[in-house]
């Protein structure tokens, strides 16, 4: 009777911790080059937030723009946005930034994009709103560049 009742309290226990993880653990990756990361964002009404936030791909255009993509009703939804600030008191180990809309996007204005502090991408966010150029990396040893394919005939 002891044990079971042990094994139900640990059970309980271990679920418990699994639902604290699913609500503090924001999902985070960056390609090598920061140029493509996935991340949470939060679409804004003006200066208030509006929904949940959102698992969102997200992808550094050569202009500078960020290529958005969410999943939305099973179906993936892609805008273009405009980097245009970055929080000045963020929560702890945390960046925020800022993007305005640069087309239709349902109503929403503005998209407050949450990153940890230590990722790759945060250095190419912040040139951008530095006005550096954003420069796509070299391929990865050993694969060919899209234009110097060999011939397969």
């Amino acid at each position: 009777m002891a044990v079971e009742y042990l094994g139900a309290v640990a059970f309980v226990a271990v679920l418990g911790a699994m639902l604290f993880a699913a609500f503090k653990l924001e999902p985070h990756w960056a390609s090598k080059d920061g140029l493509r990361f996935l991340c949470n964002t939060q679409e804004m009404l003006g200066d208030q937030p509006a929904g949940r936030p959102r698992e969102t791909q997200v992808a550094v255009l050569p202009d500078g723009s960020l290529h958005v993509s969410q999943k939305r009703n099973m179906r993936r939804r892609g805008s273009t946005w405009t980097l245009i600030g970055k929080s000045d008191s963020p929560p702890r180990k945390r960046e925020v930034f800022l993007a305005r809309s640069r087309g239709d996007t349902g109503g929403w204005t503005h998209l407050a994009i949450r990153l940890p502090a230590s990722s790759r991408c945060v250095a190419v966010l912040d040139g951008i709103l530095a006005g550096h150029d954003v420069s796509t990396s070299p391929p990865a040893p050993g694969t060919a560049a899209p234009e110097a394919r060999p011939d397969r005939g």
